[in-house]
């Protein structure tokens, strides 16, 4: 018996990938968490799966802000990366909602692989990271 436990946070629950029909089957009582049949490959396609909601989800926290001088001094603008030019000298701050810092970044490619990771350590930060495997039903 292999069972895979991925975590649904956008929709409040666990999913479970199980290696058998006869393991689904044996599932607690009650249970209303989605069960499919598979293995590693379902497993992680389901995180991957998951993630994606969690991030499109919690879409609001990944602030991105672009930075333009102006006549006495600086102004921050909330931006989407999706429709800025290609430049290299654009000056971002990206904000990490796990310190409520925000991070710089030069240049469109750079803030969009800073985004990029900023969202991957929100996904270690909720536990949506990976999934755990269980010999039995606890």
């Amino acid at each position: 018996m292999l069972i895979y436990k991925i975590l649904n946070a956008a929709q409040s629950v666990y999913d479970y990938v199980c290696d058998s029909q006869e393991t689904i089957d044996l599932a607690p009582a009650g249970c209303k968490s989605t069960c499919t049949i598979g293995g590693e490959p379902e497993a992680n396609m389901l995180l991957s799966n998951n993630q994606q909601a969690w991030l499109t989800k919690q879409a609001d926290l990944f602030t991105v802000d672009l930075q333009t001088t102006v006549e006495g001094g600086i102004m921050w603008t909330v931006v989407s990366l999706n429709t800025q030019p290609e430049n290299t000298d654009f000056e971002y701050f990206v904000l990490d909602p796990t310190d409520g810092l925000y991070e710089p970044a030069v240049g469109l490619e750079a803030a969009k692989t800073l985004l990029a990771q900023v969202q991957q350590e929100y996904l270690v930060f909720t536990n949506m990271n990976a999934y755990t495997t269980m010999t039995s039903w606890k």
